[in-house]
């Protein structure tokens, strides 16, 4: 089996629940592919769509893709693009902004999708998950829920945990595996 892990604009997961993760995951069996995107100011949805690219047949054969934060966007933006199909999508802090996020952020509005990419991204997954919790402090609440609504993702509830990033302190999310074991009973 096969997983593909997209980090958000901060860069690599292990910082947060991406150590952990992946050690559960080799547990199962999964091949691990991690595409390292470019960061922070130096980030274009160009140069992710490069990158992705480069791993295009991986992404087309996945068993499952994990997204963190603006990767949970952009994965809508190239399964849409590029019209592929994949069984499930676990989205950690999943969330579209739908007003400006402030002029710190204005060169990630590419990555925010549009409502028929969500539409097409929804026929495209057999199914999606969001992940979330109370009290994220990059995505307003009704910015998660509507991510959720336009993605027909089933949400997840976790209390307390930030936007599962490295400031949150998050090292684990074993419902990650949960959700991974329920849909392939194993």
């Amino acid at each position: 089996m096969k997983a593909i892990l997209l980090h958000g604009m901060s860069g690599n997961l292990d910082s947060s629940f991406g150590i952990q993760l992946k050690q559960d995951l080799k547990k199962l069996d999964f091949k691990i592919i991690e595409p390292l995107f470019t960061i922070n100011k130096e980030i274009t949805l160009e140069n992710w769509f490069k990158k992705m690219d480069t791993i295009k047949q991986e992404v087309s054969s996945a068993d499952v893709i994990i997204c963190h934060s603006l990767g949970t966007n952009f994965i809508v933006k190239y399964l849409t693009k590029n019209n592929i199909k994949t069984n499930l999508v676990i989205a950690v802090a999943g969330g579209i902004a739908t007003e400006k996020m402030g002029e710190n952020f204005d060169f990630l509005e590419p990555f925010v999708p549009c409502e028929q990419e969500c539409l097409k991204f929804s026929k495209l997954v057999n199914k999606v998950y969001n992940i979330y919790s109370n009290n994220d402090h990059i995505w307003k609440q009704k910015n998660i829920h509507l991510y959720s609504k336009l993605t027909n993702a089933q949400e997840i509830f976790i209390e307390n945990q930030g936007h599962f990033g490295k400031s949150s302190g998050v090292k684990n999310i074993p419902q990650i595996m949960q959700i991974i074991k329920d849909y392939y009973k194993i």
